[in-house]
């Protein structure tokens, strides 16, 4: 029995633009808005213009992050909900949930 040609499944490649999370500015939009949030805060705080240069800094390591892997912080939220910290971190070194 000779092997076909056609016995290979069917695989339709997937769009990346529509599995990637809604974006503002190249940075997923609930990272925008708390990195604009969050800096506005410690300007009404402050009250200081040097307060003002964290939104840059903050956008460049969130969108070097990001261009990486475009769900790292949702990973990053799933996984330090999901997986809390033991106490017995600091003897083993790692989260260990049992000996």
């Amino acid at each position: 029995m000779a092997k076909l040609e056609d016995d290979k499944p069917l695989v339709t490649p997937v769009v990346i633009g529509l599995t990637r999370p809604p974006t503002l500015w190249g940075i997923p939009y609930m990272a925008g808005v708390l990195v604009i949030g969050l800096t506005i805060i410690a300007w009404l705080v402050t009250n200081t213009f040097w307060s003002l240069l964290t939104a840059p800094a903050a956008y460049a390591l969130l969108f070097t992050l990001c261009s990486w892997d475009a769900r790292l912080l949702d990973v990053l939220q799933v996984s330090t909900r999901h997986t809390p910290r033991t106490p017995n971190k600091t003897f083993w070194g790692a989260n260990s949930y049992g000996p």
